[in-house]
C-alpha cells in the first residue's frame, strides 16, 4: 500500500533524516497503532478480536544500504541509537530494548528475504503512546517489516506478512496472537476490523458515523518488564491448561479422543458452564492437583506445553475464570459486530461495559485507575467504555456520540487527570497533563511505504 502524500508529521521525519545524514531519505513508512473495540485476550485462544487503527503512527526515513548492517536512530532522545549486523539479529539486546522490535522484524522475514540481504538505516518517530495498550510496539514490527522487505524489494501478501510478524514478536518475549499486526497492516477508513484466527481473516464492519472513538490513557504505564511478562504469559498459560484439561474429559465423555491447541477449537462440541466449572474449578488449582487431574507427570506435562519449566503462580493456576472471559468475550464480539452493522450504538455500549467487567473480575487484568476511568467515562455520556489492550495499565476506550466529545473529553479531564489522579497517583501529574493523554481518533489506513 503507499501513499502519494508525506503528512505533515512525517515530512518531519524526512526533514529531521536530512539534516542529520546529509542525504535524502529514498523510503518513508507509516505503521498505526490500534485499539481494540473489544475483545479482549481472545485472539491467542482462536476467538475473533474488533480492533481499528488510529490515527497515531509509526513514522520511518530511511535509506537502504550496501551491506548487511542495520542502523537505528530516534528523533525522541530516551531511544538511543542501536545497531546490528543482520546476522547477528537472533541475539536480542536486553529485556525491554526497543531494538528487539526491529530485530524481531528482521527473524521473522528471513526465510523471505533473498541472500545476501541488504540492511538500512533509518530514523524513527512516532506519536503512539508506548506501554499504553495501543500497540506501539507491534507498529514498530510492522513498520520495520515493510522497510526490510522494501529495502530488500520483496512483497509478501498482507494477511500472510500478518501471520509472520505475530509469531515473530514473541521473540520480545510476550506470547500474544496476532491482532495487533493483523490492525496496523489492515485498518481502513471508518471501518472497525473483525479477525479471526488459524486461519487469519478479516472482514470490515462500519463504524457508526454519529459517534467517534475516544481513547483516554489512565497514565499507567503497561511496562515491559520481566515480571510484568510473566503475568501477562501466564494468561496463555491458564487458557492452554484449561485446554488440555477439557480435552481429557471430552474423550471421556465422547469416548473418542479429543485433541486441541486452542479454547476455540473445543467450540463445536457442545459444553455446558456446569460441566466446565466442575473440570476447571471451582479453586485455583495447585500444580500437583493440576497434574493429578490431567493423570500426567510434570516432565510429560512440560514436554506437552513445549517449556523447560511451569511458572506457578502464587494464587495457583485460575483456569475456570479464564474460560469463562474467554468463551463469553468471544460471543460478545460476534454481538458487538451484528449491533455496529445495526447502527445500535446502546447495545455496543452494554457489550464494551460487560467486556470490561469480565476483564476486571474474571482475567484480572485491571487496575484500579481503569476502573475509574471507565466509570467517569459512563458518568458523562459514553456509549460505553472499557479497557482496551493486554491490562495492568494503558488506555480505555469509549465510544461517544460526536457532538459529545468537547464536552466529554473537558470532563474526563476534569474528573480523572486533574482530581482522581492528581489525589491518588499525584506523580504521574508533576509534569502536567501529557499530550495526546485522552484524544477522539477515527479509524485510518493500515500500514504502508509512502513515496
Amino acid at each position: 500500500m503507499t501513499t502519494a502524500t508525506p503528512s505533515p508529521e512525517m515530512q518531519r521525519v524526512q526533514k529531521e533524516f536530512l539534516h542529520r545524514f546529509a542525504v535524502p531519505a529514498d523510503a518513508l513508512i507509516r505503521a498505526p497503532g490500534r485499539v481494540n473495540l473489544i475483545g479482549e485476550h481472545t485472539d491467542y485462544n482462536g476467538y475473533p478480536v474488533l480492533p481499528l487503527a488510529i490515527d497515531r503512527e509509526i513514522r520511518i526515513a530511511a535509506i537502504r544500504r550496501s551491506d548487511d548492517q542495520v542502523r537505528l536512530h530516534n528523533c525522541r532522545r530516551a531511544f538511543g541509537e542501536r545497531s546490528f549486523a543482520l546476522s547477528e539479529a537472533a541475539v536480542p539486546f536486553t529485556l525491554g530494548d526497543w531494538g528487539n522490535y526491529a530485530k524481531a522484524a528482521m527473524i521473522g522475514l528471513q526465510d523471505r528475504i533473498p541472500h545476501p540481504a541488504r540492511g538500512f538505516t533509518a530514523l524513527f518517530d512516532g506519536a503512539v503512546p508506548p506501554a499504553a495498550g495501543l500497540s506501539s510496539s507491534s507498529a514498530l514490527v510492522v513498520a520495520c517489516a515493510l522497510l526490510f522487505l522494501h529495502v530488500n524489494e520483496v512483497q509478501v501478501d498482507r494477511l500472510e506478512l500478518a501471520e509472520l510478524l505475530a509469531r515473530a514478536e514473541q521473540f520480545v518475549g510476550t506470547a500474544g496472537g496476532g491482532m495487533d499486526q493483523a490492525a496496523s497492516l489492515l485498518g481502513r477508513p471508518g471501518h472497525a476490523l473483525k479477525i479471526d484466527f488459524f486461519p487469519l481473516r478479516v472482514r470490515p464492519v462500519a463504524l457508526p458515523g454519529a459517534y467517534r472513538v475516544v481513547i483516554c490513557n489512565s497514565l499507567i504505564a503497561a511496562p515491559k518488564t520481566e515480571s510484568a511478562l510473566l503475568e501477562y504469559n501466564r494468561r496463555p498459560l491458564e487458557c492452554r491448561l484449561a485446554v488440555l484439561l477439557l480435552c481429557r474429559y471430552l474423550s471421556h465423555k465422547t469416548g473418542r479422543p479429543v485433541s486441541a491447541q486452542r479454547l476455540a477449537d473445543l467450540a463445536a462440541i457442545p459444553l455446558t458452564e456446569e460441566e466446565a466449572a466442575s473440570v476447571l474449578g471451582p479453586n485455583p488449582l495447585s500444580p500437583a492437583q493440576l497434574l493429578d487431574r490431567l493423570q500426567m507427570s510434570l516432565p510429560e506435562l512440560l514436554r506437552i506445553l513445549d517449556r523447560a519449566a511451569l511458572p506457578t503462580p502464587a494464587d495457583g493456576f485460575k483456569l475456570l475464570p479464564r474460560y469463562l472471559h474467554v468463551v463469553h468475550e468471544a460471543a460478545r464480539v460476534q454481538a458487538a459486530c451484528q449491533a455496529l452493522e445495526q447502527g445500535d450504538a446502546e447495545a455496543m455500549g452494554r457489550l464494551m461495559e460487560a467486556s470490561h467487567a469480565s476483564c476486571r473480575s474474571l482475567y484480572e487484568i485491571s487496575t484500579a485507575e481503569l476502573d475509574r476511568l471507565v466509570e467517569i467515562a459512563l458518568e458523562h455520556g459514553a456509549a460505553g467504555s472499557r479497557l482496551t489492550g493486554a491490562g495492568f495499565g494503558g488506555c480505555t476506550v469509549s465510544l461517544v456520540a460526536r457532538e459529545k466529545v468537547h464536552d466529554f473529553i473537558a470532563a474526563v479531564t476534569r474528573d480523572y487527570y486533574e482530581t482522581f489522579l492528581a489525589k491518588h497517583k499525584p506523580e504521574t501529574m508533576e509534569n502536567g497533563l501529557p499530550q495526546d493523554a485522552i484524544f477522539a481518533t477515527d479509524a485510518v489506513a493500515g500500514a504502508g511505504l509512502i513515496l
